[in-house]
């Protein structure tokens, strides 16, 4: 398995809308691609503004097809124009 934990740095009063984003229309997207496995939206516990989106496939490469979509495109700029920045960070599974 690959995973992807994209740390999110959300503008200030931008939570709501991104919460709305990925329930509506991030989550619905990815989860239909090949390879999808899992994606979950964490929020912080302390009620900071970094967020951390993890996603699962099955595999790098289809990840990166997923990437290459115009679906992805629409939908992660939508999540990313809430953001004044984001780190990801990738992991095999062993």
């Amino acid at each position: 398995m690959f995973t992807l934990h994209v740390e999110l740095r959300v503008k200030p009063g931008s939570e709501q809308m991104l919460r709305k984003i990925f329930h509506e229309t991030f989550r619905p997207a990815i989860s239909r691609q090949e390879g999808f496995r899992n994606v979950a939206l964490l929020s912080p516990c302390d009620k900071a503004n970094s967020y951390v989106l993890t996603i699962v496939f099955e595999n790098q490469p289809l990840q990166q097809k997923w990437v290459a979509t115009d679906v992805h495109e629409k939908a992660w700029s939508q999540i990313e124009s809430l953001c004044t920045g984001y780190t990801v960070k990738s992991y095999d599974a062993v």
